[in-house]
């Protein structure tokens, strides 16, 4: 566990940490903040295991935004801390002009997913005439869908979004973001980009496949699913994959709906909530009343060549960068175990510049048709280079 310091080809100062307590991360911090290094935005990702109220005053004190949200595993390739860790706190620490970026947190106890995202939008638009998002949400019962279709309703379709959505560990009890100053069990943190000065691009790729007939969604609200083919969605996904009450929302991570919105489009859905009473599921993004669906699952390690395939394409078109976030969902890790390593290290490899990211419950990514979509089971990657 150790602190890195490097220097970008853009002369941007950065450094990052790996820590296993908050204790250790304290001394790790002021050793990283000595000498001629003044950060104004750090990266932070952490277990819910670590405690994560007594790290937000680390960086009060020290007057550095933060950008943060618990997770379900941590991830930093960066000089000598490289690699996937659990119950842990990454940081990438950032020398950025504070002209090209701005960060706030928003609360959502009272509001929905849709008002979020367009208050989420109204604030970044009020920044930046050509405002681009980073955004971390938490809350079980977030609709990754609407918050997008709040943002964009706003700012416009071909608005540029990356992010993910908070973990707890697989726990499936609470999740959250943090800044330097607050932390919430239900809201968003946002970085909106001066799009003149940073340039924000990325990918998002899969591989998750549908298994077995099409059903169709005959009862549904936003994220939550009542019925499927008439029977109670809860009975459905019970039978079909053969697992009792208790394995639910956990199983339903890694068998998501697949959603055909087009004969060649289709997005994922992971079951994140149950609500036993009414025997309804709850989704991490919009399930359409009359959708066609099926179930999915990953057909193996043949996923890793794939991403390997896209990052090969995103980088031959745009090789330069100086940091980038990885949204990795937290099924892919259990469907590839330790093999995972090999899609994030061939970014590193191909890249050379910081990478940080998180195992997430849902990811928000642009695709190349300037496109954002809220996914589930992708591997959603984010790369920030600052404009000359």
């Amino acid at each position: 566990m150790a602190s890195y310091f490097g220097i970008n080809d853009c002369d941007m100062k950065q450094r990052s940490i790996i820590s296993g307590s908050v204790a250790q991360f304290k001394c790790l911090l002021e050793e990283t903040l000595s000498g001629d290094f003044h950060p104004t935005l750090a990266i932070v990702f952490a277990s819910i295991k670590v405690g994560l109220p007594d790290l937000i005053p680390l960086f009060e004190k020290k007057s550095i935004s933060v950008f943060g949200c618990s997770s379900c595993g941590e991830i930093l390739f960066n000089g000598n801390n490289q690699g996937i860790f659990d119950e842990s706190i990454v940081a990438l620490l950032l020398e950025l002009d504070p002209d090209c970026f701005c960060q706030k947190m928003f609360q959502d106890h009272i509001i929905s997913s849709a008002e979020l995202g367009s208050i989420v939008g109204e604030w970044g638009q009020s920044q930046y005439e050509d405002p681009t998002f980073l955004l971390v949400v938490s809350g079980l019962s977030a609709d990754g869908d609407s918050i997008v279709e709040g943002i964009t309703r706003v700012t416009g379709e071909k608005t540029i979004i990356f992010g993910g959505l908070a973990g707890d560990d697989l726990a499936f009890r609470e999740t959250f973001i943090f800044s330097d100053r607050e932390i919430y069990n239900q809201g968003a943190n946002v970085i909106v980009f001066d799009a003149s000065k940073v340039d924000l691009k990325g990918l998002a790729a899969s591989g998750w496949v549908g298994i077995g007939a099409d059903k169709i969604v005959t009862k549904s609200e936003g994220n939550i699913v009542y019925t499927i083919d008439d029977e109670p969605a809860l009975d459905v996904y019970k039978s079909y994959l053969n697992v009792k009450d208790e394995d639910l929302p956990e199983i339903g991570v890694e068998f998501p709906l697949l959603i055909k919105k087009t004969a060649d489009q289709h997005v994922l859905r992971a079951v994140m909530a149950v609500d036993r009473e009414q025997k309804s599921l709850i989704f991490a993004g919009t399930v359409p009343q009359g959708s066609a669906v099926s179930f999915s699952s990953s057909p193996g390690f043949d996923i890793v060549d794939l991403i390997k395939r896209n990052i090969d394409d995103f980088h031959s078109l745009d090789p330069s960068g100086d940091f980038m976030i990885l949204f990795s969902c937290i099924a892919r890790h259990q469907a590839l175990g330790p093999i995972i390593i090999d899609e994030i290290r061939h970014v590193s490899e191909k890249w050379k510049i910081p990478l940080i990211g998180f195992f997430t419950y849902g990811e928000f990514g642009t695709d190349y048709r300037h496109r954002c979509e809220f996914y589930n089971q992708t591997f959603t990657l984010a790369k920030i280079a600052i404009r000359p």
